[in-house]
This record gives structure tokens, C-alpha cells and sequence, in this order.
């Protein structure tokens, strides 16, 4: 009975740390390929029983972000770095307390391996700001993707795709011009037996021509 007990006790307490995780700020794919344009996605979970209302991403170095998508209803404003990259995306909008709320954005990613860090910001409409900057285990901790070279390349975006695609088209066109280019074999075609027709006739009546008798 007290190991049952205990063991009960453990999984409640397991419960427990783990609950708050799934209000936590999200950045998909976990696992990325260097230097490959990727389609990144930021889900942004409602914790509290307020309305998120604000969320700033920071755009981690060597992450170089060239295409967004934004959920109806919200506002995107970027801040740029020194050099002139970009070194923040804002979003503002509404959010249920319910809710939760997918960000998009196409991004290449760096050329080195390593792991990225995505700190955000979380803001409600009570105040309240929930700082997700925090290492792995942490009570606030960031989102991470790994970049490794045996991770799948994405290619998001199309670049690159046309020539790969013209490439593989190229044997197929090859093939469809060269039976273009084939003489055409009719077997239905009557012409074969019209020319076997008259060469009998021409034959038949060189015949007659040699048995006709001569004249003295």
C-alpha cells in the first residue's frame, strides 16, 4: 500500500512539472539543415487566464528571415539590427485565453552546425509578460533547433527547385520527342495492298505480253 502510495505521489508530481510546459512557446522544425532556406513555425499557446495580445520573437544569428506569413487579425513590425539584418519580429493582435495562435515565416538557416535559440516574449492584456528566454528545463525556457548536416534539406521557398524539376523532366521530354520524331506505322493502312494489288497486274500482264503467239 505505501509504494502504491508513493508511486501516486510520483506521477502527480510529474503531472505538475509538466502542466506549465504546455503553455510554452513553440518553434518547429526541432531539427534543421545548414544553410537551407526553412519554413519555421512559431506556436504561441495562451497560459493565463488573459488574452495574449503581443508576442516578440528574436531573430537568432546567422537566421536570416525573407518571407512571412501572418494570421488574420495581426499586425507584423520588424526591428532591424546595425548591419541591417533583422534582429526582432513583433506581431500584435488578439489571442482567446483558450486559443493559441501559429506564426510563419521562411528563413535560411546557418551555415554552421549548432543549435539555435528562439527567446520570445509573451505579452497579455493584464500586464503581464511571460519571458520565454530561459535554458532547456528552465521554468521560462526558450525554444531550441538543433542544425545538423544529417538533418533533410527543406528547400522552402522553390529555390533551386526549377532546375532540379527541368532536370528530371528532361529524359521524359527526350523520350516524347523521339517517338514524335518516328516514322508512324499504320497497320490499318490500305496502301500496302493497293501497291501489292497493281504489281500483280503489272505482273500478269507481262505475262499475257510473253504467251501471246507471234505472228509469222
Amino acid at each position: 500500500m505505501n509504494k502504491l502510495l508513493v508511486l501516486l505521489a510520483a506521477a502527480l508530481g510529474a503531472a505538475a512539472l509538466a502542466a506549465p510546459a504546455q503553455g510554452h512557446v513553440q518553434v518547429r522544425p526541432a531539427l534543421v539543415a545548414p544553410g537551407d532556406p526553412v519554413l519555421f513555425e512559431v506556436i504561441v499557446p495562451g497560459e493565463r487566464d488573459a488574452k495574449t495580445v503581443e508576442v516578440t520573437l528574436q531573430v537568432p544569428k546567422d537566421v536570416l528571415p525573407f518571407s512571412f506569413e501572418d494570421p488574420p487579425g495581426w499586425e507584423r513590425t520588424v526591428e532591424e539590427a546595425d548591419d541591417g539584418s533583422l534582429a526582432a519580429i513583433r506581431w500584435r493582435g488578439e489571442q482567446a485565453e483558450d486559443g493559441f495562435t501559429r506564426f510563419a515565416f521562411l528563413a535560411s538557416t546557418p551555415e554552421q552546425e549548432g543549435e539555435i535559440q528562439w527567446k520570445a516574449l509573451q505579452t497579455y492584456d493584464d500586464g503581464h509578460v511571460a519571458r520565454w528566454i530561459g535554458a532547456p528545463g528552465s521554468d521560462n525556457p526558450a525554444a531550441v533547433t538543433t542544425v545538423s548536416a544529417s538533418a533533410p534539406r527543406q528547400n522552402a521557398g522553390g529555390e533551386g527547385a526549377g532546375d532540379e524539376a527541368s532536370a528530371e523532366a528532361t529524359p521524359a521530354a527526350t523520350a516524347v520527342t523521339a517517338r514524335a520524331s518516328a516514322p508512324v506505322e499504320d497497320d490499318d493502312s490500305p496502301l500496302p495492298l493497293i501497291l501489292a494489288i497493281a504489281a500483280l497486274a503489272v505482273a500478269l500482264a507481262a505475262l499475257a505480253l510473253a504467251l501471246r503467239p507471234r505472228r509469222a
